[in-house]
């Protein structure tokens, strides 16, 4: 009787074990169909528009006459070389970056730490803290606009009146004014995003590390740059890579307030290639774009590799 019990046991054992790697095959496919449905999302808003504007880019593609493009190779970007527009774009890309990415950086940290203390009302100015950027961008440009307006603008009347200045500036007729104003503007609306991430990561960090740091005698910028700023650092790399590639492919603001202007001094390069789409030159615009887009991956890939040698490390 044992031993048919145990026959009838190896039998069992047997037949699960048969029946074992079907049952995980049917499995392993479960992760794949809850992706499923996000992956075709992207194909459909995201890869399939890029794969179109990169054949687009080869292409003399005009909205005139969409269907009679032909495919020029790389000509396109042959002229984006002697296109004084596009080169001077890249310095303005440039410019635009590091003012804004940088600006937002050096406010958003400090107006992290202040939102970490405890004081009366904190919840209300952590929620005051966001508003400007979950305002809409063209209602923050209009509203910088008219603040900045030549004629009316409040901006003005406050520097005439406290003496700062002796008569209206129109401050977005020069190409270094505008430029200041709409980054500004630009700063004010982001900046809210990265003291709300840097917050975040604040409250992360354990308070023991404070009480034995104070207890060392360590001063409060002593224990800032040993404990707080390592804590960050990190998250600060994310960041400014993540803002740099977000401000280099931005519209919205500089095309409300200055539509580029004066002339072409803040034409950016996604800036340009909005411009050059109103004119219905598709398969130019498509070129500059992806210009942009491969100068991007490249000094996204550098600074990748960088932190991970030194920040990530």
């Amino acid at each position: 009787m044992t031993v048919h019990v145990g026959k009838i046991g190896g039998h069992i054992a047997l037949g699960a074990a048969m029946r074992l790697p079907r049952h995980r095959r049917r499995m392993d496919f479960l992760p794949y169909a809850f992706v499923a449905p996000i992956l075709l999302l992207l194909a459909a808003i995201s890869f399939y528009p890029s794969l179109y504007a990169v054949w687009l880019s080869t292409t003399n593609a005009s909205l005139l006459r969409l269907a009679q493009a032909h495919f020029v190779g790389l000509h396109n970007f042959v002229r984006l070389a002697g296109d004084s527009v596009f080169l001077n774009g890249l310095w303005h890309t440039l410019r635009w970056d590091l003012t804004v990415v940088l600006s937002e950086l050096a406010l958003a940290v400090p107006v992290a730490l202040f939102l970490n203390q405890k004081f009366p009302g904190r919840a209300l100015v952590r929620a005051a803290v966001v508003l400007p950027y979950i305002l809409p961008p063209a209602v923050t440009a209009l509203l910088w606009l008219y603040m900045f307006d030549g004629n009316f603008g409040v901006m003005n009347d406050l520097l005439v009146r406290v003496g700062l200045q002796e008569h209206y500036v129109a401050w977005l007729s020069g190409g270094t004014s505008s430029f200041l104003v709409t980054a500004a503007a630009m700063v004010w609306s982001g900046m809210p995003l990265m003291a709300i991430v840097l917050l975040a990561v604040l409250q992360t960090i354990p308070t023991e590390l404070y009480e034995a740091a104070s207890v060392d005698g360590a001063s409060a910028w002593q224990r800032f740059r040993r404990i707080t700023l390592p804590h960050l650092r990190p998250t600060i790399a994310f960041l400014l890579l993540l803002r740099t590639i977000w401000m280099s492919n931005y519209i919205d603001m500089i095309f409300i307030m200055t539509r580029g202007g004066p002339g072409f001094s803040n034409y950016t390069e996604s800036v340009y290639s909005f411009m050059l789409t109103q004119q219905l030159e598709v398969g130019y615009s498509s070129a500059v774009a992806v210009a942009l887009a491969l100068a991007l991956m490249a000094a996204s890939a550098f600074y990748v590799r960088h932190l991970s040698r030194t920040v990530l490390a």
